[in-house]
Parts: C-alpha cells; sequence; structure tokens
C-alpha cells in the first residue's frame, strides 16, 4: 500500500508500516506501549533514586515516565532501524546508537543531571530495557484482558 502513496525511501517504510496493520493490531501495539512505558518507568525511577543518593541530584518523576514513553514509541516504530544502515559499517551500530539515544534523551529531559549520571543512568536503562523491562511487562499483561 506504500506504492500507492506514492512514497519512496523513508517515508515509504513509515507510509508502509502505517498502513500495513489492522486495527486490532494498532490496539494492541498501544496498550503495550502504555504498559511497558508505566513499568519502565517504575524500573527507570527506582534506578535513578538509588543514583540520586549517590549524587544528590533530585529527579522530577514525571519526567521518567514521559521519558520512558518516548524510548518505547522510538523502539516500538524502528526510528534507530532508519539511522543504521547509513552507519552499518560500524561494528554493533544497533547498539552504539540505542545507547547513544538513551543518554541524549536522558541528558535533554534531565537537563539538571551532570553528564556522568546521564552516562551511567543511560547506559544502566538500556540495559534493563533489553532484558528486565520486557519479562516484567509479559508478566504485568497477562493480567490484562486483551
Amino acid at each position: 500500500m506504500a506504492t500507492d502513496l506514492g512514497l519512496g525511501g523513508v517515508l515509504g517504510s513509515i507510509a508502509g508500516i502505517a498502513t500495513g496493520g489492522s486495527a486490532s493490531s494498532w490496539i494492541s501495539l498501544g496498550i503495550n506501549l502504555i504498559v511497558s512505558s508505566i513499568v519502565g518507568g517504575i524500573v527507570l525511577l527506582v534506578v535513578m533514586e538509588i543514583l540520586e543518593k549517590g549524587w544528590g541530584e533530585s529527579i522530577h518523576v514525571g519526567k521518567v515516565f514521559i521519558f520512558m514513553l518516548v524510548i518505547n514509541a522510538i523502539n516500538y516504530f524502528g526510528v534507530v532501524g532508519f539511522i543504521t544502515p547509513y552507519i552499518s559499517f560500524i561494528p554493533y551500530s544497533y547498539m552504539i546508537v540505542s545507547v547513544l539515544l538513551w543518554i541524549g534523551l536522558m541528558k535533554a529531559f534531565f537537563g539538571e543531571m551532570s553528564m556522568k549520571h546521564a552516562v551511567i543512568t543511560g547506559v544502566i536503562g538500556f540495559i534493563l530495557s533489553m532484558f528486565v523491562i520486557p519479562t516484567l511487562v509479559g508478566m504485568v499483561q497477562s493480567y490484562i484482558p486483551f
């Protein structure tokens, strides 16, 4: 269907994603996005509170959940996948771009955070989003009736 729109390149890929799913798949994706943002926000909030005690910086709770919503939206819609083909000559480019995205968005959302704290939190958050958060989201989604 993306060819019907006459779009090419990255815009054609985005249009193909947007027109390729049924209504139930979009509802499922929305529910998954919300649940993973809540669960990931709780996990990231715990990590940031632990690190906050060491550095003495205060973190706004609402920003943590908005941050996780943005990160999850970027991950679910494959934004990093559009960037990595241009730097595919670098080994592990997908992981490098993802970690840099975490660090950059961490610094953008929490400007008062020191760069050292942003790097450590970004790396820990990326690792948790790869292993811990999907497991917890699966456990929570077993109680959702969809």
